[in-house]
């Protein structure tokens, strides 16, 4: 089982990484949403979804 063991623990690191992605993500919008209207940033939010899909 030690080398199951091995081949969780890289795994691991590379999980810790996406979630501080997502995190410096959120900021930057939010930067840029304080940056235009909050009235504004809602609709440009709706087209890029669609890109990203």
């Amino acid at each position: 089982r030690g080398g199951s063991a091995s081949s969780t623990t890289p795994p691991t690191p590379i999980a810790t990484p996406t979630p501080i992605t997502t995190i410096v993500a959120a900021p930057g919008l939010s930067s840029a949403a304080k940056g235009k209207q909050p009235g504004r940033a809602t609709s440009p939010t709706d087209p890029s979804d669609v890109e990203r899909t």
